[in-house]
């Protein structure tokens, strides 16, 4: 009896040691001044105006990311982040060819939390600013038709942050830090009436209305960063 309980008192000591441990070990190197990530943000858009545009809902796009931490409090930070992400599709419509090339830019405040030194959990909710171009090859008027628009909109999201190197000698001490995050991004409408630009062709045709387009849809966004 006295053994077990030696046994249990023994790993219950050392539990306590390493809860302690990990809790001495400072947050702040793992708060970074400033972090870089370069990603992938795959969206869903179900909107039926995507469709001239291509076979499938998903949007891949490049993601390009800068944050700085502004605030600390214990285990909770604030932080500044904003993203550029791009990408385009193609297809066809009545018979032309189409594309489409999507800009989005955001950009707003961060909560983050650490549950351990080198993992944090975050939330965001960030203004959005997309510009579209879409464009359609008019073979019969021998024009190309455009339709270009800025919408506005906001994504809003959760994640996680995992720490995954950290340089232990040097002046300067980066670290690598793995991030995902999912949410849902809203953007408002924009129109698709393709027209040529100006001076484009012998005269000036009709304009062809493909309707309406949205972006709207949920995402995945997948980085890797580098923070000092």
């Amino acid at each position: 009896m006295s053994a077990r309980f030696g046994l249990c008192s023994g790993l219950l000591v050392a539990c306590s040691l390493a809860t302690e441990g990990a809790h001495a070990e400072p947050l702040e190197p793992h708060q970074p001044y400033v972090q870089a990530s370069i990603g992938v943000r795959v969206s869903k858009v179900s909107d039926e105006g995507y469709d001239p545009f291509a076979s499938s809902d998903e949007l891949t796009q490049v993601s390009l990311g800068l944050g700085s931490t502004l605030l600390r409090a214990q285990r909770f930070s604030l932080a500044a982040t904003g993203f550029w992400d791009y990408g385009a599709r193609s297809s066809t419509a009545r018979g032309s060819k189409t594309d489409l090339d999507v800009h989005r830019l955001t950009i707003g405040p961060e909560a983050r939390y650490h549950l351990l030194p080198p993992l944090y959990f975050f939330v965001h909710a960030l203004p959005a600013f997309a510009h579209t171009s879409a464009s359609l090859e008019d073979g019969v008027a021998g024009v190309t038709r455009y339709a270009r628009h800025w919408s506005y909109g906001v994504d809003a999201a959760a994640g996680a942050a995992f720490e995954a190197y950290a340089a232990q000698t040097g002046a300067v001490r980066p670290r690598i830090w793995v991030i995902a995050e999912g949410g849902y991004g809203y953007l408002g409408s924009t129109s698709l009436k393709m027209q040529p630009d100006s001076g484009e062709g012998p005269q000036r045709p009709e304009p062809v209305d493909l309707g309406t387009l949205s972006l709207s849809g949920p995402y995945l966004r997948v980085s890797a960063a580098v923070g000092f």
